[in-house]
């Protein structure tokens, strides 16, 4: 159960996403409102296409809303705002997993930890060390050296989480994670969501139709043909 005393970190408010193609609008997000509080795991369930990740692409400020605000911490976002603003946010304060992993494949396990903790926080001192010790964190540390072709689908779902945290974020956004999963790894994905939620204090948005993992959430929340059902 949510404790509803616990800070907001990111509030949306009456979003509404209009695709247009040769003169065809399609309503992919309409008139959304959704709060998110600090370790908090919130799962948005629905079926394909019904606006799951339009809707986190807004919140992961990748997107731009046709219409409405992102309020995250004391900054609010709009249809105006600026990329660069955007970008600014979404690198330090904002982890992304997805269902495909995108780990690179030349790269070891550390070293794709290594490069997003470059890229997120542009200082070399110590990276190393955080790297190794989230790794550790998700059951990877013998796993360092090895490339993702040597990992199993479950481990390198963990390292994706893994590198998700490496910039300490407040939010992380997840899209459909355990869809290349099977129920048992599906099952441990869930139990980390949780684990990192209530040990780290960092929100968890996940965007799935996957029922499996309702058991985690503090919140379930479904979404049909772009409207919010509850």
């Amino acid at each position: 159960m949510i404790n509803l005393n616990k800070n907001i970190v990111m509030e949306i408010k009456d979003i509404s996403k209009i695709y247009g193609l040769k003169g065809v609008k399609v309503n992919a997000l309409k008139n959304i409102n959704l709060s998110l509080h600090n370790g908090e795991v919130v799962i948005i369930m629905g079926p394909s296409g019904a606006g799951k990740t339009t809707l986190l692409s807004i919140m992961g400020l990748l997107l731009h809303p046709t219409e409405g605000t992102i309020k995250f911490g004391d900054t609010i976002f709009d249809k105006d705002s600026k990329q660069s603003e955007l970008t600014k946010i979404r690198r330090n304060s904002i982890g992304f997993i997805f269902q495909t992993f995108n780990l690179i494949k030349s790269l070891n396990v550390l070293e794709n930890l290594e490069l997003m903790a470059k890229i997120s926080k542009g200082n070399n001192n110590g990276y190393r060390d955080r790297c190794i010790s989230m790794l550790e964190l998700l059951n990877m540390g013998q796993r360092l050296k090895h490339k993702p072709k040597h990992l199993s689908g479950g481990e390198m779902q963990r390292v994706s989480i893994a590198r998700a945290l490496i910039n300490e974020p407040q939010v992380i956004l997840a899209d459909e994670p355990t869809g290349n999963l099977d129920s048992e790894n599906g099952h441990i994905i869930g139990e980390y969501f949780k684990k990192i939620a209530r040990e780290r204090g960092t929100t968890i948005l996940c965007a799935t139709h996957d029922k499996r993992l309702e058991f985690c959430a503090d919140r379930i929340i479904h979404i049909e043909d772009g409207s919010l059902m509850n």
